[in-house]
């Protein structure tokens, strides 16, 4: 199986409209929720995207991986500060996690291409 970020995030995007087709009140709880938790408040937006990156490579969950990236280089982080991040996930993950962080690599060089 190859993996593609773009892909990826084009199925979770149709499954997630499904979602929100069938059980609209739960959807928006869910979309309500997250909003609530990326807002900047004590921590940035911004920061907030970087900690959901780390935590998607812990988690390995290539959607979450790839929705994270993309977040993170709108929010204006680099590549290098994004590895260097995902590598405290290998701290805790293992050598597992580290084949998310090459995940996260090619996502943001397929990403930057745009």
């Amino acid at each position: 199986m190859v993996y593609d970020p773009k892909v990826i995030l084009s199925d979770f995007n149709e499954r997630m409209s499904d979602i929100r087709k069938t059980v609209p009140a739960e959807y928006e709880a869910f979309i309500k929720e997250k909003e609530t938790i990326l807002r900047s408040n004590r921590l940035p937006e911004k920061t907030k995207w970087l900690l959901m990156l780390v935590s998607s490579v812990s988690q390995k969950c290539p959607v979450c991986l790839a929705r994270a990236v993309t977040n993170c280089l709108k929010q204006g982080w680099t590549k290098e500060e994004m590895l260097e991040a995902c590598m405290v996930a290998v701290l805790v993950g293992g050598a597992s996690a580290m084949t998310y962080v090459t995940m996260v690599d090619q996502t943001i060089d397929e990403l930057m291409k745009k």
